[in-house]
């Protein structure tokens, strides 16, 4: 059991990470750590789940044995770690201890950059699977909820010698750059259904139909009424149609075919949306995921998503991403266990100015 417990803080204050210096930087813009949290509900799961004893090495206080003993799960052996510390190498000496010690699974709590510290130490040798905690978290080892991760991880222990597991991508955006890299290799429990796959990088945003779409939308806007575009170079093309340049991982605040903020926080799209209600919300899919909202634009909160009217929601992909949803799912991750409910059932998606489809958002 590891834990990031820095992980994510960036998300809603638009980091869009933690690297670096970016936790005392979140801090001082009033972001609260939530990867505990998230893991306990995890934990809370895997207990309900998996009745039997269970032997639990955990990385030291909040790296992981504080959640645990908060779960009501018992720490059989504790890594220890430099005392206050949370840095990536603290991950990986835990990851390394763990190898050391024989585990079955390393269940962590985390984003991209912790599954890549954790791989970095274990390669393929243990089965690895994500609560996720982070920003970022376009690889293929996190599972769709922390709930799920719990569920996962009770069956994938419980099979025994009739485990099984299979390989997947580990992707992350490296520090300096904007475009997704390819890590490593993980192993995770092989399950019907609950881990999402790795982002796929293609989006197919210089197409004829996307370049039209985009066109089309910039063209509809109403005068004096806000629009928040979402990150992804799909809704990128309704700037490049209003010849604008937004930010690539974030949220611009758009009125009157002008940026009024660009890569907004969570708490700036709050302040906006008070003071101007009948706003509309166009955010794109996650290639390879299906995710609306939850994975890089935590921006996105319950509160803000309470100020947006659900008809003005516009959800627009590229055909060949809705085509490569397996299942033809959407999905969206706020934070908590309770779905919004503005964003269940089925919702329309835009394709092209002509054609759209129907998607079922998963709870």
């Amino acid at each position: 059991m590891i834990v990031n417990p820095i992980a994510g803080m960036g998300g809603t204050v638009a980091l869009h990470g933690t690297d670096g210096d970016a936790p005392a930087r979140a801090r001082a813009l009033g972001a609260l750590p939530g990867s505990e949290e998230r893991m306990r509900r995890t934990l809370t799961v895997l207990r309900r789940e998996h009745p039997g004893s269970l032997e639990v090495v955990a990385a030291d206080g909040v790296m992981g044995a504080d959640s645990v003993r908060a779960s009501g799960l018992i720490v059989s052996t504790t890594v220890e770690i430099a005392s206050g510390c949370t840095t990536a190498e603290d991950t990986r000496s835990a990851a390394r201890a763990m190898c050391d010690a024989g585990v079955d699974l390393v269940l962590f709590a985390g984003g991209d950059g912790t599954a890549a510290d954790i791989v970095g130490m274990l390669g393929t040798s243990i089965a690895l699977l994500g609560a996720p905690s982070g920003v970022k978290m376009h690889s293929g080892v996190f599972a769709r909820t922390p709930e799920r991760a719990g569920e996962i991880a009770a069956e994938y222990l419980r099979a025994g010698d009739r485990r099984s597991t299979e390989e997947t991508e580990v992707l992350d955006v490296r520090a300096g750059e904007h475009d997704i890299s390819n890590i490593g290799v993980a192993r995770v429990p092989r399950t019907t259904a609950g881990v999402q796959g790795p982002k796929v990088a293609r989006a197919d945003s210089t197409s004829a139909d996307i370049r039209a779409l985009g066109a089309q939308i910039a063209a509809s806007m109403l005068p004096g009424t806000t629009y928040i575009l979402g990150p992804g170079t799909t809704v990128g093309s309704i700037l490049s149609a209003l010849g604008l340049e937004g930010t690539r991982n974030g949220f611009d605040i758009v009125v009157d075919g002008a940026i009024v903020t660009r890569d907004a926080s969570e708490g700036a799209l709050f302040s906006h949306l008070s003071a101007h209600p009948n706003s509309f919300l166009v955010l794109g899919v996650v290639g390879g995921q299906g995710f609306l909202l939850g994975r890089g634009n935590q921006q996105i909160s319950p509160r803000v998503l309470a100020l947006i009217d659900d008809a003005n929601i516009v959800i627009v992909a590229a055909q060949n991403k809705v085509d490569a949803l397996q299942p033809p799912m959407l999905h969206v991750d706020l934070g908590r266990a309770e779905p919004h409910i503005a964003l269940q059932g089925y919702r329309r998606v835009r394709t092209s100015p002509t054609r759209s489809t129907v998607l079922r958002i998963a709870n």
